[in-house]
């Protein structure tokens, strides 16, 4: 279900931060206009940049809500922390890294390389 609202959104135009975090921005008690607004700057692996791919930084995003806990603070960082390296870990088997660039393939700066990711 999750994934299905992610790909919806990157499908009207969402990057793929603003797509995974707003897909799971409800169990947090987050409005989807401010998930969006909040992970904006983390797609296309930072503005544009193509370094950290924009659905790890959502997903890692997600992990902060689901796993940081304010009256724990401390221990609650390492769990956050852990689960991060986790995830990262699993995505790079899958994926062999976690660069936006190296992941996709195409140059986004450029209008040739948007035009090859569009017809994608």
């Amino acid at each position: 279900m999750k994934r299905k609202k992610a790909v919806s959104d990157f499908n009207q135009g969402y990057n793929c931060a603003q797509s995974v975090f707003s897909a799971f921005s409800d169990e947090f008690g987050i409005n989807k206009e401010l998930a969006r607004s909040i992970a904006c700057g983390f797609g296309a692996g930072f503005g544009r940049l193509q370094e950290t791919c924009g659905a790890v930084t959502g997903a890692i995003m997600v992990i902060g809500c689901k796993y940081f806990k304010r009256n724990d603070w401390s221990g609650s960082k390492e769990i956050v922390y852990q689960k991060t390296r986790d995830f990262i870990s699993k995505f790079k088997e899958r994926n062999r890294t976690t660069n936006c660039l190296e992941l996709i393939g195409v140059d986004f700066n450029t209008e040739e390389g948007m035009k090859v990711f569009r017809e994608r």
